[in-house]
């Protein structure tokens, strides 16, 4: 249940108000916690500042569960587009988005331990371990209080780290991941079994999807001519426009199979 700002004490409003807050993914857990933390007036004052950083573009795929996310915003940045929307649920947030990753490649330039230490609250709404034990990491040799958050499948967890109070991220040992993320396969494969599982699920699609869904639709749709007298009325059948790219793109000769 979100408490909104207007309910809450003054002084904790005015604390909110001036928290300095860094959050590192803005993903479908981000966009939550982005809603959340403007409807309780986190860096509402001049004083505050939400940074928040993604290296990750929009994919129409996100759009079902990213709710700062319109068709429109498709390819562009995530950050960007998840503060522009943020400061329409509240106009007088700060926030700055980058669109670095946080990494021992920016540790020494963009996320030093001067930028850790200047912040009052570190998030994490990340999608893998790696990342979140890198994080952790950072927050232990800072001494920065974290909020670590993240799902796998239908489950959901959240673990509020406080420096001398609470056992760090790593103090547990995480199940091992059986699912690599969508967005890593498609733009940020890094290890062999990225590229082994980006090509099955490139041969699943050429191979299984695309001629099911081409069987499916003249299975029940019927000859070509049936299926024109269905389109003129106004009717669509499932798959319909897709069957027709699949065709246009159809290999002429030997060797021009396009899977694209």
């Amino acid at each position: 249940m979100i408490v909104y700002a207007f309910v809450l004490e003054r002084k904790l409003r005015s604390k909110l108000s001036n928290l300095r807050l860094f959050m590192v993914g803005c993903g479908a857990i981000g966009c939550e916690l982005l809603k959340n933390f403007a409807l309780l007036g986190i860096a509402g004052s001049h004083n505050g500042m939400m940074t928040i950083t993604d290296n990750d573009l929009i994919e129409k795929s996100n759009l079902n569960r990213q709710f700062l996310f319109r068709p429109h915003h498709i390819q562009k940045p995530k950050s960007v587009t998840a503060a522009s929307s943020v400061t329409i649920i509240n106009p007088d947030v700060h926030v700055d988005p980058h669109q670095h990753k946080v990494c021992p490649e920016t540790e020494e330039t963009l996320y030093t331990d001067q930028f850790f230490e200047s912040q009052d609250l570190v998030v994490n709404a990340l999608d893998n371990v790696e990342a979140r034990r890198y994080m952790d990491s950072r927050c232990v040799s800072t001494q920065r209080a974290l909020l670590e958050s993240g799902t796998m499948g239908p489950k959901g967890h959240v673990q509020v780290i406080v420096p001398h109070l609470t056992e760090s991220y790593a103090s547990q040992r995480d199940p091992p991941e059986e699912d690599v993320p969508h967005c890593t396969l498609k733009s940020f494969p890094a290890v062999i079994e990225h590229t082994i599982q980006w090509a099955r699920d490139k041969f699943e699609n050429c191979f299984t999807q695309k001629p099911g869904l081409y069987m499916t639709l003249w299975s029940t749709n019927g000859s070509p001519e049936q299926l024109l007298e269905t389109l003129q009325s106004g009717d669509e059948p499932e798959g319909v426009y897709r069957v027709i790219k699949m065709l246009k793109r159809r290999p002429f000769r030997l060797g021009e199979l396009c899977c694209s």
